[in-house]
């Protein structure tokens, strides 16, 4: 068996990763996770943005970051970005004080098929975030003029990191729709 490693198939594990756990802790907890994302995204730009505008001025600061083979400040920003997008999911998703109700939707082949499309939507989301942060781009400073000179290899060599970083806007765009369409269709529960 020949089995090549490659971007696209570190991508399809992770999307994999995500949809199955998205399967495990059902469609409510999917649907925080997926808000948790949108929030976190949004912070962690911030807070790389005002790292790379503070921080990575100090040449001492540089000096113990190169001790974790981070040679340049951009490398610093991505690295900030992504710890701090990942912690902040996993931290609104299980300590956030809110929570999300579906109503019921039907049998339950219809409930794991909307399960289904939220883990795909929700895994989607996620990896093009992450994508977007190690091209070097932002959502908050708007500098969507291409990709680092640093992530231009895996956007060369993948197809899927080159379709969820150039059509971002649609990935960033479905799961709010869906959540939007699923509490506009589902029934209240009268409390």
């Amino acid at each position: 068996m020949d089995l090549r490693l490659s971007w696209d198939l570190f991508i399809i594990v992770f999307f994999g990763i995500i949809v199955a756990y998205s399967i495990i802790i059902g469609r409510n907890n999917n649907l925080k996770v997926i808000l948790a994302t949108y929030v976190g995204a949004l912070c962690a730009d911030a807070i790389g943005n005002l790292f790379a505008g503070t921080l990575q001025l100090s040449d001492n600061f540089m000096k113990l970051l190169s001790l974790f083979y981070i040679s340049t400040a951009d490398e610093a920003v991505v690295l900030v970005k992504i710890i701090s997008f990942l912690g902040l999911i996993v931290i609104l998703s299980v300590r956030g004080s809110y929570q999300v109700e579906v109503g019921n939707s039907g049998p339950s082949p219809v409930r794991l098929a909307m399960n289904l499309m939220f883990g795909f939507l929700n895994a989607t989301l996620i990896i093009c975030i992450a994508l977007i942060f190690i091209s070097g781009n932002s959502f908050i400073v708007g500098n969507g003029a291409g990709v680092s000179p640093a992530f231009q290899d895996i956007y060369n060599q993948s197809n899927l990191a080159k379709i969820l970083v150039d059509h971002y806007s649609i990935w960033f765009l479905f799961p709010a729709l869906s959540f939007l369409g699923v509490s506009l269709l589902s029934e209240r529960s009268k409390n």
